[in-house]
């Protein structure tokens, strides 16, 4: 049984993603990769997701070099990626021109695997993706964001799994951001699948309810064919099954293990000593909630959902927007909550909390999810909702995407601080972040000497091993510790800002 199952382990995305508000460094994942490298992982996945986002934003890393980088330093093993579909990896629906550009470059610097899926399980807006990854050459892995409510059943899935099939897709992934799949259903949902569809099925599942290990035993009882996993030093809690317990699980009676436990366990423990680098970034308000059952949060969106609440000193206030939030996702017509309207739905609820009253503030997020910009959502709209949130205008039927322009040529005129088109696509998806790391990435404002210096020893202290020169060095050393520095400074005050 275990020889026929493929491991995909998650954690140098969707674990620190889920558990360390996204903030792993690059230079804290080549150290280990020879060894993962070495595993025989099916794939590995590295890449997309919020990674992007976060190496720009608060790492002040470019995200193309960490994938060239992880790319050269595993080149046995499938370097795979989460990509939103007509969203690629950021918060709205992108032209057409920019997702085929941005799939097609991520090919060519090192994606093997393209899991691909839309949060309201719209296909209209996965097609131009799929099309640009099956051009590349890459696995395409149509997926599906699996949920419960009134308008979803196992049905509901089985037939978009067909669909993917019937659009080229190469696998399909049930994709449960809250671990709300149970045991049971997981083997029923595994065996309609593979009744229905010729492709490999894969189970992406989260350990926040407390099931994700019985579940994803049940699929592969069920005949499951890929499954996803973190090492377990970043696995558990809002994260994934650990490798190792799966792996030693899968085991026959006589049998090798599926893959090498002891090399596993390595990995295991360099893991542990870089969790130990973020703690300040560890959320530490839930290990368990079987609740999430109820409101169906995914493990990334909690710990930036318990960052938020902080800043505003409410985390008091947790279990009233945790209760808001399914009532807010029954009113936007029970969209599953992933990336982007995990935000939208939790930034919905929270402003309904804090400000007393519902909806008394709607985002322009929320308005456009109403107006039907991010898609078609399983169930109708409360019409009480939509009038509050866009009155009379009517949502648009079509295709979101077809009311956009192409925006590719727009960023190369704009984008004057890029080198190369991985920085024009950079700029198109996220212009303002972009600009503040370009300008990062030249020095632009530099620090006084001495300011220079003191980070300097302080980035020392956090991480001797890319410890910069001093203040007394060369202008040109100067300056490489100016950017190294303000890469710390970035880090520090990044914690203050994850989104949803």
């Amino acid at each position: 049984m275990a020889r026929k199952v493929g491991i995909t382990d998650v954690v140098l995305r969707d674990a620190h993603q889920s558990l360390l508000a996204t903030r792993m460094r690059t230079e804290h994942m080549l150290p280990i990769a020879e060894k993962l490298d070495r595993v025989g992982f099916w794939s590995l996945e590295m890449w997309g997701g919020a990674t992007f986002d976060t190496c720009l934003r608060y790492l002040k890393e470019d995200p193309w070099e960490r994938l060239r980088a992880l790319k050269a330093a595993m080149p046995r093993t499938r370097m795979q990626m989460l990509l939103r579909g007509q969203n690629v990896v950021g918060y709205r629906n992108y032209a057409d021109d920019v997702v085929e550009a941005f799939v097609g470059r991520a090919a060519a610097d090192g994606i093997d695997v393209f899991r691909i899926f839309d949060a309201l399980n719209d296909i209209r807006n996965m097609q131009v993706a799929i099309k640009a990854a099956k051009k590349a050459g890459a696995h395409v892995e149509g997926s599906f964001c699996y949920t419960t409510s009134p308008a979803h059943a196992n049905k509901t899935f089985v037939d978009l799994a067909k669909a993917l099939e019937a659009i080229d897709c190469d696998s399909i992934c049930i994709k449960d951001m809250a671990g709300i799949l149970a045991p049971d259903v997981a083997y029923d949902l595994v065996r309609e699948l593979k009744d229905s569809v010729s492709i490999p099925i894969h189970l992406h599942t989260h350990c926040t309810t407390g099931m994700a290990i019985a579940a994803t035993l049940k699929a592969v009882e069920a005949g499951i064919d890929l499954v996803d996993t973190a090492i377990s030093s970043l696995s558990m809690g809002t994260s994934h099954p650990p490798t190792e317990t799966v792996v030693a699980m899968l085991r026959g009676p006589g049998e090798d293990p599926l893959l090498d436990l002891r090399l596993l366990a390595e990995i295991a423990e360099y893991f542990k000593d870089v969790r130990r680098k973020y703690r300040e970034f560890e959320m530490d308000y839930f290990v368990v909630d079987a609740n999430a059952l109820a409101y169906q949060v995914p493990g990334g969106m909690l710990s930036n959902l318990e960052k938020q609440l902080k800043d505003q000193n409410a985390l008091d206030r947790m279990p009233e927007v945790l209760a808001e939030i399914p009532k807010v996702r029954a009113e936007l017509g029970y969209p599953p909550l992933v990336t982007p309207t995990s935000q939208i739905v939790g930034t919905q609820a929270t402003l309904n909390v804090l400000l007393g009253e519902r909806y008394k503030m709607i985002p322009k997020e929320t308005k456009d999810l109403v107006r039907g910009y991010y898609g078609r959502p399983a169930a109708p709209i409360d019409p009480e909702v939509q009038r509050k949130a866009i009155g009379d205008e009517t949502p648009i039927l079509g295709r979101p995407a077809d009311q956009l322009k192409p925006e590719m040529e727009t960023a190369k005129r704009e984008a004057t601080a890029a080198k190369s088109q991985e920085d024009v696509l950079s700029f198109a998806l996220f212009q303002q972040v972009a600009k503040e790391f370009f300008e990062a990435r030249e020095g632009v404002g530099r620090l006084p000497e001495d300011l220079v210096a003191a980070l300097a020893v302080a980035l020392v202290h956090a991480s001797p091993a890319a410890a910069p020169p001093p203040a007394t060095a060369t202008a040109a050393a100067r300056g490489s510790a100016w950017k190294s520095a303000a890469r710390l400074e970035a880090v520090r005050h990044g914690r203050h800002g994850g989104r949803f």
